[in-house]
């Protein structure tokens, strides 16, 4: 199957998945914000299956060739964590290695007390992934946890931006690489 990757028809693929089982409108639900929303994409439908979380991590693996300076990847637990490892297993069969990291909502209580699990070096540049951005909130707590360790943050990935107006801050203080936004999931 990875031989006859085509991207475009990937791509396709996977927002038809994100449009029948991640996106849900005329709802009323609590987003990990703490906004209401009447819409939702629940990444995790896409991640959590592997046809879906295939198709996604050969796409970010995709969009990684424009940043070949990017040796990691990972973002806030738990978001994150399929898609990290998904795409760390993926780019070693492809040629690419980069190792994944995950950032714990609060540091261990125990052990080394660490708060993000994988290596992460000073000045290495790294790339975030997300699910879904709303605000930016968790991607901002990875990034910051990835900062104290004095690696560089160098792009934020995810599957959906729901092109939320209190994310604007953000995007345009980060450089954010969405695979779609709500007006393509909307159609």
């Amino acid at each position: 199957m990875t031989a006859n990757f085509d991207p475009v028809r990937a791509r396709a693929r996977l927002l038809a998945l994100v449009r029948e089982r991640a996106y849900r409108d005329g709802i009323d639900i609590t987003l990990a914000s703490g906004k209401r929303s009447n819409f939702y994409i629940n990444g995790k439908t896409i991640t959590l299956e592997p046809e879906g979380l295939w198709l996604f991590a050969k796409l970010v693996l995709r969009e990684l060739r424009q940043y070949p300076q990017i040796t990691a990847i990972g973002g806030l637990t738990m978001g994150a964590d399929p898609i990290a490892a998904a795409v760390c297993a993926l780019s070693y069969e492809e040629g690419r290695p980069l190792r994944a990291f995950l950032v714990r909502k609060e540091s261990k209580g125990h052990g080394t007390g660490s708060r993000i699990e994988g290596q992460l070096a000073r000045g290495e540049q790294v790339a975030i992934l997300e699910d879904t951005i709303t605000t930016g909130g968790s991607a901002r707590k990875a990034i910051d946890a990835v900062r104290e360790l004095g690696a560089v943050p160098v792009v934020v990935m995810a599957l959906a931006d729901r092109e939320d107006e209190d994310g604007a801050a953000f995007r345009a203080e980060f450089v954010v690489r969405p695979l779609f936004t709500l007006a393509e999931i909307r159609g």
